[in-house]
């Protein structure tokens, strides 16, 4: 099972892109599954940010907040 503390958005792109990559799904695939377009997933593992996320990793650096993503394990319950 992979862990990355994310401190930023593009931690979070490329948490998303491998899980996807390592799910054996193309960009176009998942899109169509989450009735996005490709691309917002384009944007998305790119980490292409934009107001909100830009002010959401301020608001989380301030308070000293941390984001851990964990993935790979789909069948270990929390």
């Amino acid at each position: 099972m992979a862990v990355l503390k994310a401190r930023k958005l593009k931690d979070i792109a490329a948490v998303i892109k491998a899980a996807r990559e390592d799910a054996g799904l193309r960009q176009d695939e998942l899109a169509e599954r989450l009735a996005f377009s490709r691309d917002y997933m384009i944007d998305l593992e790119s980490g292409k940010g934009n107001v909100y996320t830009t002010r959401l990793f301020r608001v989380l650096h301030e308070l000293g907040i941390t984001v851990t993503l964990t993935y790979g394990d789909h069948n270990t319950e929390s």
